[in-house]
């Protein structure tokens, strides 16, 4: 039987294919570096009006 495939992942932050962006322990290790917490990243805008 066949077992279907976990999605792909892809870390927008080091380019790794094992992690997301908001799990990847390169962006946490440079935030701590820099005394801050790491930011999700920003939202897409969206301008008055539109759905």
């Amino acid at each position: 039987m066949l077992h279907p495939e976990p999605p792909a992942k892809c870390c927008s932050y080091c380019g790794g294919r094992d992690h997301d962006f908001e799990e990847c322990p390169k962006r946490r290790a440079d935030a701590e570096k820099e005394g801050v917490a790491p930011e999700p990243e920003p939202a897409t805008r969206v301008e008055p009006g539109q759905t």
